[in-house]
């Protein structure tokens, strides 16, 4: 403990108390909260208001930190124990009650029981939990998920909801590819991929759905929604447009992220083959914000996914706070505890998102790049959000030589400058029905390498679609 850490005054992690009080329940409310999160210290000997160090009796430092101890000991279910040390600050002695992360959550006061006596620590203040937050706790001390589940009382699936399921992620996969050599090597999906990333439960000879099949399936959660609103000025004083997304929650992340893009300034530019639309924001952040809280949101919360624009910031609000005992420090760089292991599981398969914990320090990165401010990453009311700011100069959007240039993945075709080899495959894929690689390389005369380029960008385009798989692939009209 040192003077700065005095100066910087309380917070989530640090509390102060100027002496030890008569009654332990005055700081083991604290206790208990630090150990239902990330840790923290109370410093007994720190005025809270003005900060001053007022130190303590030197001479009953000892005795006063074995009834410290004993106190916690005595008054916390499970069992917490503390690490009580001297520190001396200005020249004074102070107390230090080092209280870690528990891994036996929930924690509680042993007078109040479980119900009324589990605390949390929300925006540097102690707080009693809320019902859903004390089941989350208990689902983290048993070291479940929520997604992974059984979803009681549903019935049994069958093997046709369970190949819908397959077969559509596998397309999602395929069509999220950022090459078609990588494309050519996805798997489809199979029942035992689904029960080994907790999509489903086998019971004798039956199948049973978890929270997760049901979340990218049918989606009855009430809370399980996407709340979109475009607001004018810097906060939510009025409302310009609202919309609110259900359905699988796959369908509401693409719904929410094509919102954002019709709400935040647009051009274009003619590139050779492509029209190529230019976004103030880079889209890749976009959809990273919002994939991030469909997959890591707290699911127990009885709150919506809120996406907002305003006139200076893209705004994306996740329910729930940071799982276990993560902290903004730590997601700033890339250190991930999974709140909904299935899901992560189904969106890499998928695409969506790459590796745990890369998503922040990427958005964060390329932030950087392109001169935009550092984003902001926030606990606020039990609940996660990440603000990523606009250009305050809108004549910056568009501009080809400035960093703000952005191609999204909305590439569309400028068939006014189309080149001749083109227009030959368009023309003979609509005569003929299809084409392949091999037709491509005997109608314009070219290798194997160059077809399967010029056919690539013309997929890329969304002029042409592949079918089938390696050397039985042909392509057709979108």
């Amino acid at each position: 403990m040192t003077v700065k850490d005095i100066l910087s005054g309380e917070s989530e992690y640090i509390e102060f108390k100027q002496e030890v009080p008569k009654k332990s329940e005055v700081y083991m409310k604290t206790v208990v909260a630090f150990a239902n999160g990330s840790g923290g210290k109370i410093i007994f000997g720190v005025e809270d208001n003005t900060l001053k160090v007022l130190g303590i009796n030197q001479e009953d430092a000892f005795s006063i930190m074995d009834q410290i101890t004993s106190a916690i000991c005595d008054s916390c279910l499970p069992m917490i124990m503390p690490i009580v040390t001297l520190a001396s600050i200005e020249e004074k002695v102070v107390i230090v009650v080092n209280i870690m992360p528990g891994s036996q959550r929930p924690y509680y006061l042993k007078a109040k029981g479980k119900e009324n006596g589990t605390y949390i620590r929300v925006s540097g203040t102690t707080r009693l939990a809320d019902t859903f937050i004390v089941k989350e706790l208990e689902f983290e001390g048993s070291n479940r998920c929520f997604d992974q589940t059984y979803a009681a009382p549903e019935e049994c699936v069958t093997e046709d909801e369970i190949n819908h399921l397959c077969n559509r992620m596998y397309q999602y996969a395929v069509e999220h590819c950022k090459s078609e050599e990588t494309s050519e090597r996805i798997c489809r999906p199979s029942k035992q991929n689904l029960l080994s990333w907790g999509f489903l439960v086998k019971r004798r000879d039956k199948y049973y759905p978890t929270n997760a099949f049901l979340l990218m399936t049918s989606n009855l959660f009430p809370q399980a929604t996407i709340q979109c609103a475009v607001f004018k000025g810097k906060d939510r004083n009025v409302f310009i447009d609202r919309r609110e997304y259900n359905g699988d929650i796959v369908a509401q992340l693409d719904a929410a992220y094509e919102y954002v893009l019709r709400n935040i300034n647009m051009s274009s530019e003619i590139n050779g083959l492509y029209r190529a639309d230019i976004y103030e924001l880079p889209t890749d952040c976009i959809r990273e914000m919002i994939c991030n809280a469909v997959v890591h949101r707290s699911y127990l919360h009885p709150s919506s996914i809120q996406v907002a624009v305003y006139d200076n910031r893209v705004e994306v609000t996740s329910p729930g706070m940071l799982f276990g005992s993560l902290r903004l420090e730590d997601i700033r760089e890339g250190i991930s505890i999974p709140r909904n292991r299935a899901l992560v599981y189904a969106f890499t398969y998928m695409n969506i998102m790459e590796h745990w914990g890369s998503g922040i320090p990427r958005i964060i990165r390329r932030c950087r790049e392109l001169g935009l401010d550092e984003p902001e990453l926030i606990e606020i009311a039990g609940s996660f959000r990440i603000n990523l700011f606009r250009f305050s100069d809108k004549t910056r959007v568009g501009k080809s030589t400035d960093k703000v240039r952005i191609s999204t993945d909305k590439v569309r075709i400028n068939t006014d400058t189309l080149h001749d080899k083109y227009k030959k495959i368009i023309h003979y894929t609509e005569e003929k029905g299809t084409i392949t690689n091999k037709e491509v390389q005997n109608l314009l005369n070219v290798k194997d390498s160059r077809a399967l380029k010029i056919l690539r960008e013309l997929v890329e385009a969304g002029i042409l679609k592949k079918e089938g798989k390696l050397k039985g692939s042909y392509y057709k009209l979108k």
